[in-house]
């Protein structure tokens, strides 16, 4: 029963510091399991003045001058008259030293004004640096074939190519110009999303160089399966995960692959469709590429 003082005296102590108040029910409460006794029999509180090493008393101050500061009996009724003044000063607004019976106790300082409080002699604990947060990329990418090119497609709205789609006819009607085939979707026509994972414990791993790997890794297999001389990039992201580096390449420029192919870095095609100055820059730079594909085949 000790022992359950001691905690009943710290729960109350620690509730009080966070200005919250306790109440003891004086009857059974509906479909609440029975206080016990030694919680509703209180022994009165002996009230003496603290004492020194050497005997001499030592004045307490308060916040309230007319209310007596009790200090805790030493024995082993000490854990009760600790509880008995918690609720005490529940009632008066007498912040009480609450610390555990056989310890040493600790002075709790009391700052004069209505809005004083309580100072916890609790050390703060030293806060833990945060790791940093990992930014996963997201976005959708379409992966065809045309002849000799493959082509890596932004899609801004996550979907798949329709042949009804306005962009979808744009991108037949460009390549019917630069002298290439109708486009074949790869991958049974499911686009590349990422991230992959939404979900368990690799889902945060997913970043931005995991994605540029994964989007290499499947060109390189497309490419290992048939001859390729161009990957069009349409779109910044199929610029961004296919290209090496980091930066955002220029538009319309030729950087290397591997094994003499290249990648041609193109807008999207939603961009083509709504800044038609892209249009004549677009059929500048294909009439200088086609030699390359059409001598190809």
């Amino acid at each position: 029963m000790e022992q359950a003082l001691q905690e009943e005296v710290r729960r109350q102590a620690m509730l009080q510091v966070m200005g919250l108040e306790v109440w003891l029910p004086r009857q059974l409460l509906p479909y609440a399991a029975p206080t016990p006794d030694w919680l509703l029999e209180w022994p009165p509180v002996t009230e003496q003045p603290a004492t020194t090493q050497s005997g001499a008393a030592v004045p307490q101050t308060s916040a309230h001058t007319d209310t007596p500061v009790t200090v805790r009996p030493a024995g082993p009724d000490s854990a009760r008259a600790s509880l008995q003044q918690v609720r005490q000063a529940l009632e008066s607004g007498v912040p009480v030293n609450t610390a555990t019976p056989g310890s040493a106790p600790v002075d709790t300082p009391v700052a004069d004004g209505p809005d004083s409080s309580a100072v916890s002699a609790t050390p703060p604990v030293p806060e833990q640096a945060h790791a940093p947060v990992v930014e996963i990329p997201r976005f959708s990418l379409q992966l065809l074939r045309s002849g000799p090119c493959l082509l890596l497609a932004d899609l801004p709205l996550g979907e798949a190519f329709q042949s009804s789609d306005p962009d979808f006819q744009l991108l037949r009607d460009i390549l019917n110009a630069a002298g290439l085939p109708q486009p074949q979707m790869l991958r049974r026509g499911e686009p590349v999303r990422w991230p992959l994972l939404t979900t368990g414990a690799l889902a945060g791993t997913q970043d931005a160089s995991a994605a540029r790997a994964c989007v290499r890794d499947l060109l390189e297999h497309e490419y290992s399966q048939q001859t390729v001389s161009f990957v069009w990039l349409l779109g910044p992201r199929a610029m961004r995960f296919a290209n090496a580096a980091d930066e955002d390449a220029d538009l319309f420029a030729l950087t290397p692959l591997q094994d003499g192919i290249r990648l041609w870095n193109l807008p999207s095609l939603e961009q083509l469709m709504q800044q038609h100055a892209l249009k004549p820059q677009l059929w500048y730079h294909l009439q200088k590429l086609m030699p390359h594909w059409v001598r190809h085949d």
